[in-house]
């Protein structure tokens, strides 16, 4: 096979001197070659000569190289295939049972909302399977909606004393369902309230006590009594804020709220939030607000923009929403969260960053590390440099997810200057996911920017994550170039 004597010299040499002689500085010195440390070839034309001799050289060990990686990489993958039941026969046969039991533990809660609880599912495995998942009490906490009352108090017999997460099912058998859980309301640590008969059944069977319980999911008003519901950390409402209690909303930590325009309460959204004072993870999901203008509110009480530290802030927009943007600012600028984490599903996507009817055009994502995502067009680097632009540095980290975004070559007429790509190299970290109109000068004009200087001044990394139209080889070809800041996944 033609390059095979070369690439068996190369290798060979490789073993008796190191890879830095082998592949030797000396640009004219080619692989067959013994000692050409002193040769230089004269003129164009000899110069010219001893470079395509060392490509064509070059050229035909990678051919071979790539062929031996062919078929060992097929080898490998069909060894692996054979060899994974096995594998994995060895591995659960040498894991201890009690490994195993955290093992379940640890997965328990994606058993989802089908009628195949996953404790079920594990226990009809195998033998020791059932074994196991037997003597392991946390997974048999959930009781859902569709268990009848045979299986909910085999659940409770199984769950031992631990806390338990309830589900409650739809008005035709809610009382049925309660009566059955009679006595564990004590030991409920989360509720699902999908009905507004639930609350009266549960004080009509005396269920009053709950000194467990820490979250409530609720698709009605929460009408529990406050010493209920007075240890609740965690709330996921949909529809409706949370009731107007002190010690209740002091104690929440955790909020999510899925709203729409037809939901009356959206205009109590600010006055809701700016009254959590512990929280610490914020969640909301806006839907439709095709056209709702707000009264301007009195600001005046409100909190100090950016006052209140948080550890996240995820909001994502739904729809086309020409009517949000005020009541939103309204409700979040008092917020300082760690991470910002927005999903924009509407077109002009950056337009919703700004409230341009303010002074001072207050930005929304405000915080350390800044991710969003969002399947519209998108000029991600305008976007950018606005980001860092208006937000006195405190931006450090920022994630792009948007598959339509074109680069910065495409938006010729938002083209940034000195300025802007100076404020965007004051980043820590830079990510670019699922970028699939990027192409690749796109890239290598990016690098030239902001990785063209020494390491340690500047961006620290820069991600390039399955992004469709970059190869592998541009890719090792720039990190040649700029060094170990560029990362990427393929």
């Amino acid at each position: 096979m033609e390059g095979l004597e070369d690439l068996l010299y190369l290798l060979t040499r490789v073993k008796s001197k190191g890879w830095d002689d082998a592949f030797p500085d000396n640009p004219y010195q080619n692989f067959y070659q013994q000692d050409t440390s002193h040769f230089h070839p004269t003129g164009v034309t000899g110069q010219l000569l001893t470079f395509l001799q060392a490509i064509e050289e070059t050229k035909a060990c990678m051919d071979v190289l790539n062929e031996a990686q062919r078929r060992l990489s097929k080898r490998l993958r069909r060894l692996r295939r054979l060899s994974k039941p096995l594998v994995l026969q060895d591995g659960m046969n040498r894991l201890p049972d009690d490994v195993l039991a955290i093992i379940f533990e640890m997965t328990h809660h994606f058993s989802g909302d089908g009628p195949n609880q996953f404790a079920v599912c594990l226990s009809h495995v195998s033998r020791r399977f059932r074994s196991v998942a037997l003597a392991t009490p946390l997974l048999w906490t959930t009781i859902r909606n569709n268990y009848g009352e045979n299986q909910i108090r085999e659940f409770i017999s199984r769950s031992g004393r631990l806390d338990l997460d309830i589900k409650m099912p739809l008005n035709s058998g809610i009382e049925s369902f309660l009566t059955v859980l009679k006595d564990t309301s004590h030991r409920w640590r989360s509720l699902e309230i999908v009905e507004d008969e639930a609350q009266y059944f549960m004080e009509e069977l005396g269920m009053t006590d709950l000194p467990r319980l820490r979250h409530i999911t609720y698709l009605w008003p929460i009408e529990l009594s406050e010493s209920s519901i007075l240890g609740v950390s965690q709330v996921e409402g949909w529809g409706w804020l949370v009731p107007a209690r002190g010690h209740f909303q002091s104690n929440l930590t955790h909020v999510e709220f899925h709203l729409s325009e037809e939901d009356e309460v959206i205009e109590h959204l600010a006055t809701t939030l700016h009254s959590l004072e512990n929280l610490k993870d914020l969640s909301l999901k806006l839907q439709d607000f095709t056209g709702t203008r707000f009264e301007p509110p009195d600001r005046a009480a409100y909190p100090t923009p950016h006052s209140v530290p948080i550890d996240r802030l995820a909001v994502s927009i739904l729809g086309e929403m020409p009517g949000y943007s005020e009541l939103l600012f309204d409700a979040l600028m008092h917020l300082l969260p760690s991470t910002v984490e927005l999903l924009i599903n509407a077109i002009w996507p950056e337009k919703l960053l700004f409230d341009r009817n303010r002074e001072g055009n207050f930005l929304f994502p405000y915080g350390p590390e800044i991710k969003l995502q969002t399947p519209q067009s998108i000029d991600v680097m305008s976007t950018l440099a606005d980001l860092i632009g208006s937000s006195d540095d405190i931006v450090k980290t920022v994630h792009f997810d948007t598959p339509m975004a074109k680069g910065p070559l495409e938006w010729r007429h938002h083209r940034l200057n000195d300025n802007h790509w100076k404020r965007i190299r004051s980043l820590d970290h830079l990510r670019f996911m699922n970028c699939n109109l990027f192409t690749e000068p796109d890239i290598e004009s990016i690098t030239t920017k902001l990785l063209r200087n020494k390491p340690g001044n500047g961006l620290q990394s820069m991600e390039i994550i399955s992004c469709k139209m970059i190869s592998e080889d541009f890719l090792l070809g720039l990190h040649d170039e700029v060094g170990d800041r560029l990362k990427w996944t393929l």
